[in-house]
């Protein structure tokens, strides 16, 4: 099976930049649309709002960094609840041993020999407190643990730090996954505003061949100087090729 095609920017300026110089280039291309569609056809409605529309789409989308700090946030949670697993484990193997001192079979049940490999997985360390809490939950077992000083909250913490390490895990794999997705719509978003304003520069070459105010209005170069005598693009005036 295939994977999917991951979706690259055809461009190099930065996402502002490209929404910046396109609000700018299709406010000067709806200035001068007529002359635009009378020599380029296929420049005639949709090709302006579909133009519009993926700017307001490409800005709709949060850039990846908004994505990673949410994504960050959760990952934030996800470690915390994991770490209060731990605890919670320690605590009930501590007063496991206290309540019944050298019995190896009980801690084998609490699953204390699968710690070590548990500690750090997100799956593995749900499976293994709601495994310890089944035990601990025995009448015997439990009143064992209480009457050497566990309290009831904390044995009932051990299930309760289970599911929500796994609904956190479900929500940071959420998390990821939506950046992924609009990581891939922004590009697209972005890329469509590329080729549409790249499209329409490179036209104007042609179309403005004579009027220097005009073609200068259609320039992508950042930090050129514009040219006092616009020279046409051969690409589009060559019809031999």
């Amino acid at each position: 099976m295939k994977h999917p095609l991951t979706v690259m920017r055809v461009f190099s300026k930065t996402d502002e930049e490209v929404l910046q110089q396109s609000d700018l280039k299709l406010a000067s291309f709806q200035d001068n649309k007529n002359l635009f569609v009378d020599r380029f056809p296929q420049m005639a409605d949709p090709f302006s709002p579909e133009w519009a529309n993926a700017i307001t789409t490409a800005r709709t989308i949060l850039p990846d960094y908004v994505s990673v700090s949410n994504q960050s946030a959760e990952t934030d949670v996800l470690q915390t609840l994991m770490e209060k697993g731990r605890n919670i484990f320690q605590t009930l193997i501590l007063y496991t041993q206290l309540a019944f001192p050298g019995d190896s079979n009980i801690l084998k049940s609490m699953g204390q020999p699968r710690y070590r490999s548990a500690q750090r997985s997100q799956l593995k360390l749900p499976v293994l407190l709601k495994t310890a809490y089944a035990y601990a939950s025995k009448p015997l077992i439990r009143q064992s643990l209480l009457e050497k000083g566990m309290k009831v909250q904390e044995i009932e913490m051990i299930s309760i730090t289970a599911d929500d390490i796994l609904n956190q895990e479900i929500i940071q794999q959420r998390a990821m996954t939506r950046r992924s997705s609009d990581a891939t719509l922004r590009i697209e978003a972005l890329n469509l505003v590329w080729f549409k304003m790249s499209l329409v520069c490179q036209c104007a070459k042609l179309l403005f061949q004579s009027d220097a105010t005009r073609y200068n209005l259609f320039l992508l170069n950042d930090g050129v100087t514009p040219f006092v005598k616009p020279e046409p693009a051969p690409a589009l005036l060559d019809k031999t090729t």
